[in-house]
């Protein structure tokens, strides 16, 4: 299956390479996991009506998108401990189009070919204009600021490990997105993936805000943010829930922190981030709360949190703008008369899940990267992670606490 999916990887990827001249092509770079960035002629002008404006060829462009991540690692431990030793596999292998068409409506479609089956990562309709943007379908649901970035823009080889603990990811549902000057607000309502959507009278329905300040002051672009996700699990609540994470690592199973299994019907997260660009360097936190809510039961509370800081080594900066940080343009790539863009990054990550009675696991990671960008379309990243558990749901020799290490490496290609 695997060596299925790398075959329909590389006859994509030839296709859509071969294809590029008959395809419109747009100067705009755009982070492949954010909403579609529209040409600037196809937002109708506010002192133009719509209506005068004649429709051309250029108002429809289609832009294929692809991308694959390969990863190689190696995760130490204790003797005894399942899950340690070399590891490797394709992280993601992603195909997918962006459509633009006239008075401001786009589309997405786009496919993650390493899981059996296919799924659908983003598949939506969008309407934008200069401050509002409506968005319908499969689409990121006013996520933390770390998921919210691409993952071809993150500073290690995972985010945080709240973010999967929680259960942050993409789901089906509407969502209405307002800017004005530094100050944006967005807010959606959603059920299950389409992947799970069957009975819509049982789906999990949920109600998802998101704000944020992006001010600039002097040379110093600052970001601060507060979201807020009530989720009512109906079908889901059927079935027990686990909160539990990876150790800084996606392509293992293992899983050395987790809750036992829970009745939850309903869950409520509350989140804090905040960042900052100046020059070289970057500075990004945030703090986020899980309450889950259970019928005649204690509601337990966790918690999960990140502080991370990052300096480039070459004369490069992080974009940080419209509530995320953007791709990496080396300043001076590989065939550009330099080396590209080299950047050091640390993080401390902290992850809570004991609450009450309830004990999954605390997690204390230290996390140091070291990228290369050679060009825009192309990623070379080192990652070594040191994780210290206490009261971790797999023991060794009657052991709950102990320290794993992770020595990791992905290269990756984007276009």
């Amino acid at each position: 299956m695997r060596a299925r999916h790398i075959t329909a990887v590389v006859a994509t990827c030839t296709y859509l390479i071969t294809g590029a001249p008959a395809i419109a092509q747009s100067d705009d770079s755009q982070s492949d996991d954010e909403s579609i960035s529209l040409p600037a002629r196809a937002t109708p002008d506010a002192k133009t009506p719509t209506s005068k404006k004649p429709e051309s060829a250029s108002d429809w462009q289609i832009r294929p998108r692809w991308r694959v991540q390969y990863d190689v690692a190696n995760l130490t431990g204790p003797a005894g401990l399942p899950g340690t030793g070399d590891l490797q596999d394709i992280r993601r292998a992603r195909v997918g189009v962006d459509l633009t068409m006239p008075h401001g409506l786009a589309a997405r479609l786009e496919t993650e070919l390493t899981t059996d089956p296919i799924e659908l990562t983003d598949a939506y309709l969008q309407w934008s204009d200069k401050r509002f943007k409506v968005i319908l379908g499969q689409q990121k649901a006013q996520l933390p600021l770390d998921e919210e970035n691409s993952n071809l823009n993150i500073s290690f080889l995972e985010r945080a490990a709240f973010v999967s603990a929680f259960g942050y990811s993409r789901r089906t549902g509407i969502s209405g997105h307002y800017v004005k000057g530094d100050w944006a607000i967005s807010g959606g309502v959603y059920t299950d993936p389409l992947i799970l959507l069957n009975d819509v009278a049982t789906n999990s329905s949920s109600v998802d805000l998101r704000t944020y300040w992006s001010p600039q002051f002097a040379s110093a672009k600052f970001h601060l943010g507060a979201s807020y996700h009530w989720r009512d699990l109906n079908d889901f609540g059927i079935a027990t829930t686990r909160y539990r994470s990876r150790p800084a690592l996606r392509i293992t199973d293992t899983r050395y922190i987790g809750t036992p299994a829970l009745d939850v019907e309903k869950e409520q997260r509350f989140g804090l981030e905040a960042a900052a660009v100046r020059g070289r360097f970057h500075v990004a936190a945030e703090a986020h709360w899980l309450k889950a809510q259970r019928d005649r039961l204690d509601d337990p509370t966790f918690f999960g949190a990140y502080a991370e800081m990052g300096v480039f080594l070459t004369k490069d900066s992080r974009p940080l703008k419209g509530g995320l940080f953007g791709a990496i343009k080396p300043h001076k790539p590989v065939g550009g008369g330099g080396l590209g863009a080299v950047q050091l990054n640390l993080r401390y990550d902290h992850l809570d899940l004991n609450s009450g009675n309830i004990v999954g696991g605390k997690q204390d990671g230290y996390l140091a990267s070291l990228i290369w960008t050679p060009a825009e379309n192309f990623r070379l990243m080192g990652q070594f992670a040191q994780l210290n558990y206490s009261d971790a749901a797999i023991a060794v020799a009657g052991n709950r606490s102990y320290s794993v290490d992770v020595l990791g490496v992905r290269g990756q290609i984007s276009f």
